[in-house]
């Protein structure tokens, strides 16, 4: 009894281990908590805004020192992040690891979400995972001979509207209809 308790409290430990650091103000916390996942900063803008990226996508092919051009100007994108603080809440705008312009099954596209929702860390190793798996081979391949490289392919990146606060919903009164009517 005492093991199985032992192993349900450590299991709580670990999740929260895992959970993005509280806020603080300040952007240092959640990069260092992605630096501890193998993330990099790539721009720190200010205080509440950083840039950072995920050096093992493609099977960490892009990270080597050789390296003479960035991934963007050969068409690939690495799995990246944009941290912003906007409003008093955290966001991370994930840009997936892929191409920036091709088919839909290599295809790079934008992800916003809260740091701080109760789905953030699924998401964050669901786009790591998919990241780290991202055959070289096979993206090289498709841009060059396959739909990637078509001609019928979209011609501009997949990217979402700038984060804006939402707009307060305004209230309409609805008549209520008596019985018997529609």
């Amino acid at each position: 009894m005492h093991t199985r308790i032992r192993a349900i409290v450590a299991t709580g430990l670990n999740a929260r281990r895992r959970r993005p650091p509280p806020d603080v103000g300040t952007v240092d916390p959640l990069a260092a908590y992605l630096g501890r996942r193998g993330w990099r900063i790539v721009d720190r803008g200010s205080r509440t805004t950083a840039i950072l990226d995920y050096p093992a996508s493609f099977h960490s092919g892009l990270d080597c020192d050789d390296r003479r051009v960035p991934a963007l100007d050969n068409g690939l994108q690495e799995l990246e992040v944009e941290l912003v603080h906007r409003d008093g809440y955290w966001f991370a705008c994930f840009t997936s690891c892929g191409t920036v312009i091709g088919c839909d099954r290599h295809r790079s596209v934008p992800l916003h979400i809260g740091v701080h929702a109760p789905i953030f860390t699924t998401v964050l190793r669901d786009l790591e995972d998919q990241a780290r798996l991202v055959s070289p081979h096979e993206v090289s391949h498709c841009l060059l001979f396959g739909a990637c490289g078509h001609e019928n392919t979209p011609n501009q990146p997949c990217r979402l509207a700038p984060l804006v606060p939402d707009e307060p919903a305004s209230l309409h009164v609805v008549p209520r209809h008596s019985e018997g009517t529609e």
